[in-house]
Formats: C-alpha cells, structure tokens, sequence
C-alpha cells in the first residue's frame, strides 16, 4: 500500500515539456540585498506563462524566431524585457533585481510591502531579544493571532483559539519538536528549544493551515534557523545566563555553519515566589546547523541539539495570603525534603535537498528524537490555615486571630519517562506556469519507556483524611505504579495545489489533503483542507503606490490596499501518549483521534497614519470540535480522561495593529475574543450515564489583550524603552473526579506589565571608537523590569482542609517583581 502511494505520488510529478520551436529563458530575481525573490509573476499579452521558484530563480519555454515582451510583477513592482526574434534551441539569461520597499517622500520611512499567505503570519525572531521576555514564545503571545500563555512567564507552553498546548505543531527546519512530558510547572521547564539568535524567519498560523503541515488541531509555528551568507557573531549576558552565537560560510560558498550555545537559570526569578528554599535551576543547550553543497543540484544539512534541563528545590517555607478584604486568610507550610526534575533531549535530523531544475524540488528529512525525563520528590509539610484581623484600626491589622485548620501532607514521585521518536519523510515541489504542486510522505516509529512510582498522603487535624472510611487505616491518595512500554508507527502523506486564479486581483487558492494512520488503534484520517485569498484593490492600489501622494491618505476604508482570505478543513490530531494515559495510569489504546473542522475568514490591510506605515489583520472563526478527550490543567501539567466523551466548539475574533506608533519603531497591538465550550458524556459514582451541558472548556479566555510598544527619547535615540502589557480575563478551573464536570471555581484576570530601557554605548558615528572595535555591529545595555505592578497572577490552586472538613483552594502565584540587566554584543 505505501509503495504503492509512493509510487504515485512520484510519477505524477515526474514529466516534464518539451518542444522543437522553442528557447529558453532563464535568470535569477533578487531583491536589494541578493535574496531570491519567490512568486515573482512573469507575464505576456495578459496572461501569465511562469513564475520564479523558492530560490529565486526562473526558467521558461518561448516560441523561437517571434518578438517577446514580457513583464516581470512583483507585488506593487514590475519590469519590463524585450526579447527580439530569436532562434530555436537557444538560452537566454535574465537576471533582475526589484526593490521590495515603498519610500514614502512625507515621511521618510521603508514601508514594508510583503504581503503573507492565507492565514499564516510572520514574525521577527529578534523581538523575543529587545522586549522584556524570559522565553521565546512569550512574544508569540502579543504579536501571533489568537495566542494567549499557557504556563505562566517561564513556561513556553501556549494555547491558540481555545486548544491547549498539546494541539500545536511547532517544526525547526521541518522537523518537528515535542515539549517535556513530565514537568508539573513552568519553573521546571527549562529553555525553549527555539534559540532566536540562530533564527531567521518565524511564521505562524493559528488555524485553517496547509495540507502540507502536519496531524494537529490547533495551530503551527514554523522557524527557519539562519542561513549564513556572512559571518556573524554576538553574546548575551544577564543575571538568567548567559548566551552566545556564531555562523558564517567558507570563500568557496559550498560549507557553512550556525550555532549558538545557552545557559540559563531561573534562581532569581524563583526567589520571588511564595515557596521559599534553596532554589537551583540549570538549564543548558547548544544547537548547530551545519551544510554542505555537494554539487550545484545536491545540497545536505545537519540540525542537532543537546539540551540538559535540571531543576531542583529544597523547600523550607511557604506564607500565601488570599481571600478577601471581608475574609483575609493566610497560609502557612514549613515543608521537608526536596524535589528534582532532570530530562536530557538529543534532537539529530539530516536533510537532503535536490533540485535537478529550477521547475523540481525534492527534500528528503530524516530525524531522531530522544528524550529521558525523570521527576523525583518527596516533600512533606505541614499547614496551619489562619484568618485574618481585617479590622484597619486594630494593633493586629493582618495578624493571625483564628486557626482554622492544622494538617500535614506528604507528596511522593519516583517517576521515570524513556521517548524515542525517529521520523523519516519525503516531500517535492514541482512549479509549472501559475501552478504549484507539493506532496509529501512520512513514516515515524515511536517508543515510550514510562515507570509511575507516585503517591500522596494528606492528614488534617491529626486524621488520615480518608472520606467514606471509618476505619484506622492508613491510606494512601492517588496511587500510582504501572510500568508501560508503547511502540508505535504512523504513516501520513499530503498532496497540494496552488494556483494564481487571477493576476489582476492575486487571487490564489490553495486545495490540499492529508492522510493519517497509526498502527496502535488502527484509525484512518483524512484531512482535506483549503484556502482562497484575493486584493479586490489590486489594480487601484498598483496605480497609487507607484506614485504615493497626499490624497491617497485621503482615501475611503474600502478603497484600501484589502488582501481577503477564507480558508476551512479538517483537522485530526490522532493521540501521541499523553492522551493515552488516564488518571489511574491505564492506556487506552483505542482512543480515536481528536478532530476540529475550521472556518476562517480575515482581512489584512495596509495603511497610512501620521504619515507612517500601519497594518491591520483582522480574522474571525469557528471551530467544530468533537471527539474530544477531555481534561484538566494544574500548571503546565495536564491530566487526560483518555475517552472520546465529549464535542464542543470554539469560536472567536483576533484583531491586531502594528505599524510606526513613533516613528521608525514598530509596535503592535493585540486584541482577542474567544467562546470555547465542551458538553461531556460521564458515568457517575451510581453508574448512571449523565452528561455535563454546555460548559467552559479550561482555556475559555473571554477576553485577551496586549501591547508591545516601543519608544525612544527624541534628544539622544540610541536609548529606548520597550514596553510589554498584557490583559487577560479570568479561566474556569477543574479537579479531578466529579469536580470535572462542574463549572465552580475559577482563575482570577492576568495582569501584567513588563518594561525595558535600553541604550546603545557605542556611538559608530565617531570614526576612532569604529577603528578600535573594528567588526563590532552593535554594543548594548538594557535594564528590564519583570511584574512592574507586582500583581499577583494565580497560575493553579492547592487545596486545604480546615477543622470542620471545609476545603479552601490556595492559590498558586507566579513570579513578582524582579530587575534584570542585560549587555548585548553583536559582531
């Protein structure tokens, strides 16, 4: 059957045109810079004949011994070719250079005119590195459609549309990367593996994406590591770390090298939170991306990565206070032991790309995975729960006045994760005329060692808390202890098609669909998907910006450079293993995959304001959910019910503006709002079937709001401030058993506000400073404010019992205030 699938796939790309009265014109098209130009439209008598391909290159057939003029489109540019009559057999080379920015003379400023595909966005790696962040991903969250955190400031977990973090695909050069599987909080996560300064392009797409990509419901991140073309070279250091980076390319241009080194630890952020103790996180990685060209057809690369994430705590106390005015209560836990978590990663994938022409391409990827992750503690506290003196004019104001509860606990974990993921995968792309052609196969073989050793003991008041029992036994709560080993292979494969319907107007669409199946629980999917996106301005605007004046900001809203896209599939994310596994350890192994079929439809619009360049994208979208597994989320840990038992619906509007808020820096704002909504079919305690109604699904974020905005002072611009503000409005929060399907408590709004103040020391204009650092781009320091409100952000709950067998939950906070300095050098 797959030889089969191969075969097809592989002849029907494999033709190629010929004719006798023909010559050939080829060339390359780049931009000022020397980058190839992709989709470069080249065009005779109104009708399109050919475009240049990923590379920047073209090649087409033409009539011999006949008159040619052909015009060469891109974006609002074109250039003009004349070829006389030439004759049969022939080739001929053009190479052209467009500018691929749009001065405006008012103004002074590059107005960026790349315009994206349907439903993907892009973003510059190097945000992550001038904004107050502590992990990549965190500028996703202000600058990406839909994203809000998952896990906190330290974790890089993240949701999109009311999917958890387990729905989204994220690909290093085409290979996929899988976060940690055992860490319980962002403090133990570690870094990213995505390293910014090796990074060169980001996209994302928070829904209705390409065939092409792979078997998941929510959205996808794709990141290019940097292909050098110079040397370069740069360092980062801070009280978190340290980091460093270095690529360039030999003289003969075949062999070329990126890689970058980081250490990391979170110790002084640790420090501000309520657990107190000795705090000691290592976090460590070094990635490389070697290539060599091996003739001018063939070229391989090399990805690999080692990280070593260690986190471990000896705890020694605790003081929450929470409630309210009305009813202050405090916390207090002296605690006993520690904890460790450690888990290695290798990622190793070797790539092969042939291009026999500029109208063929053939990549074939494979990668290795493995991953050991181990979480070790034993911590035993014991509590003593107080209310409060509220009264303002009493000597004991927000002293302790009445014990309501006393209790001790113990939290055991020998708990051990073995992952091995190795995946092999083909893909080709084949350009003819307006048409591009992209298949694609993939088989991957999985292997999980998991050995659970994990309880708890709970006592208050001097009782082993054991509800229902009335006997002096000594019990023990959520026992367990299973050993599981799990292989695997799935097989999936893509064919897609994109076409420009119509110059004119740009209007392409894009059909593709994939397919999907494990060998595990033996399920077939199929995943066909869609896209459409058009400039109804096109032939207006084309006419305006060669020639940009005054009345053109005059203009009406419709009447403005619009790109309009819809796009809708299906989309099947069969289980990896998280999934599988329910709350007793138990997999099931017939557990189906999830599916979401997506609708979107979003405009993106180019614009002028104080005579600077603005952009505006707009998307609005329904997701039918069902076969859903449903869970739970305590931190970053997220617990599964390992059943198809529920179907819901999430649906919602993202806005955002960037653009020259001051002049010549870039700021974005983000606004979304979002209804996710699940109804789950349960058996209860009885062993009646009930089911729960509509209600919230655990990423039910109303409302979500930021800002990143920068700034600089007008007397001496090479210091800057760089603000990051984030809103988010409350979240329901679930417990296990029968607290999962009862819409009871909740997580409080996020707040949070982060700010920056940079300042060049190097002045370059001053011509000895450049001769005694030669080769020195750029020499920075910053000072970074993290929870410059020092607001209280809950994360999770923990739960306490009191005297009368009253439960209070306990709120989890994040990180408060802290200050970091940061020096940034680049060569």
């Amino acid at each position: 059957m797959l030889r089969v699938f191969f075969l097809v796939i592989l002849s029907s790309f494999s033709y190629a045109l010929f004719g006798q009265d023909v010559f050939e014109l080829s060339g390359s098209i780049t931009d000022e810079e020397q980058n190839g130009l992709t989709d470069v439209v080249i065009i005779e008598d109104d009708k399109t004949i050919g475009f240049s391909n990923s590379n920047g290159t073209y090649r087409i057939s033409l009539k011999a011994n006949v008159r040619h003029v052909l015009i060469f489109s891109y974006q609002l540019s074109s250039k003009q070719i004349v070829l006389e009559p030439q004759k049969a057999g022939v080739q001929v080379v053009r190479n052209l250079t467009f500018r691929t920015t749009v001065e405006l003379p008012t103004a002074g400023v590059q107005h960026k005119r790349f315009r994206e595909k349907v439903s993907v966005i892009t973003m510059d790696p190097h945000i992550s590195v001038e904004f107050p962040s502590v992990q990549f991903e965190d500028v996703l969250t202000k600058v990406g459609l839909g994203v809000t955190q998952a896990g906190g400031e330290l974790s890089s977990a993240y949701n999109v549309r009311g999917g958890n973090f387990d729905e989204n695909l994220i690909y290093v050069n085409g290979i996929e990367i899988f976060r940690p599987f055992l860490v319980r909080s962002g403090q133990q996560e570690g870094l990213s593996f995505i390293n910014p300064d090796m990074t060169e392009n980001v996209s994302f797409s928070a829904g209705g994406f390409e065939a092409r990509y792979g078997d998941k419901m929510s959205s996808v991140l794709d990141v290019q590591y940097i292909d050098p073309k110079k040397f370069g070279a740069g360092a980062n250091l801070s009280f978190m770390g340290v980091s460093a980076y270095a690529h360039d390319i030999s003289k003969d241009r075949r062999f070329s090298y990126n890689v970058g080194v980081r250490y990391r630890t979170n110790q002084y952020l640790l420090n501000s939170l309520d657990v107190q103790g000795s705090y000691n996180p290592n976090f460590t990685d070094i990635q490389s991306l070697l290539s060599y060209r091996l003739n001018s057809k063939l070229r391989m690369s090399w990805l690999s990565s080692y990280a070593r994430n260690n986190f471990r705590l000896e705890p020694e106390s605790r003081s929450t206070s929470f409630g309210t005015v009305q009813n202050a209560l405090r916390l207090f836990v002296a605690f006993g032991g520690a904890e460790l978590t450690r888990y290695e990663t290798f990622v190793n994938g070797l790539t092969f790309t042939y291009q026999p022409n500029d109208s063929n391409r053939i990549e074939w990827i494979s990668s290795t995975y493995t991953s050991r992750q181990l979480e070790y503690f034993t911590i035993e506290g014991a509590y003593r729960l107080d209310e409060l003196e509220n009264n303002l004019g009493s000597d004991d104001f927000g002293e302790s006045r009445l014990t309501l509860g006393l209790g001790y606990f113990i939290n055991h974990a020998r708990n051990k994760l073995d992952i091995r993921v190795h995946n092999h995968q083909v893909k080709g792309t084949h350009y003819r005329g307006s048409s591009t052609f992209e298949w694609g196969a993939m088989m991957q073989f999985d292997q999980m060692e998991d050995r659970l050793r994990e309880w708890n003991y709970n006592d208050s008041s001097g009782y082993n808390v054991a509800r229902g029992r009335s006997d002096t036994a000594i019990y023990l709560d959520d026992v367990l202890r299973t050993n599981i080993e799990l292989t695997g292979v799935r097989t999936s494969g893509f064919l897609q098609w994109t076409h420009i319907l119509d110059q004119h107007n740009d209007m392409r669409v894009n059909v593709g669909i994939r397919g999907n199946y494990w060998n595990v629980n033996e399920q077939f999917v199929f995943s066909p998907r869609g896209q459409l996106s058009f400039k109804p301005n096109k032939r207006y605007n084309d006419r305006i910006y060669s020639k940009i004046t005054e009345p053109r900001l005059r203009d009406s809203l419709l009447r403005k450079d619009w790109l309009l896209k819809v796009a809708a599939g299906l989309y099947a994310q069969p289980p990896f293993y998280r999934e599988l596994r329910d709350l007793s350890g138990v997999l099931n192994l017939n557990l189906r995959a999830q599916k979401a079929v997506h609708f979107v439809f979003g405009g993106d619009m180019l614009f002028t304001a104080w005579n600077r360049p603005f952009r505006f994208i707009g998307e609005v979208y329904h997701k039918q959910l069902y076969d859903l597994v449903p869970y739970f989320l305590d931190n970053v840990r997220i617990r599964y019910d390992a059943l198809n038992n529920s179907k819901g619906h999430s649906s919602g509007l993202d806005l955002r503006v960037n653009g020259e808020f001051i002049k010549d820096l870039e700021s974005w704002v983000n606004i979304s709002f979002l209804s996710t909504r699940e109804r789950i079919t349960y058996t209860d305690a009885s062993g009646v079937q009930q089911n729960t109604g509509n209600i919230r699904r655990p990423t039910d974020q109303r409302f979500h709001g930021s800002i990143l905005f920068r700034d600089e002072l007008k007397t001496d611009p090479s210091v800057k401030m760089h603000l990051n503000l984030v809103f988010g409005t409350g979240l329901p929060y679930y417990f296990n058993g029968p607290y999962r399907y009862e819409e009871r408590f909740g997580i409080p709004a996020y707040r949070r506000v982060d700010i920056g103040f940079s300042k060049e020391l190097i002045d370059f204009s001053k011509k000895l400073t450049e001769r005694r650092l030669s080769g020195l781009q750029s020499f920075w320091i910053s000072l970074e404010v993290f929870n410059l409100l020092q607001v209280n952000n809950t994360i999770s709950y923990i739960w306490v019992e009191d005297l009368n067998n009253n439960l209070y939950g306990v709120p989890n906070y994040l990180t408060g205030r802290r200050l970091n300095l940061k020096l940034l050098v680049k060569i």
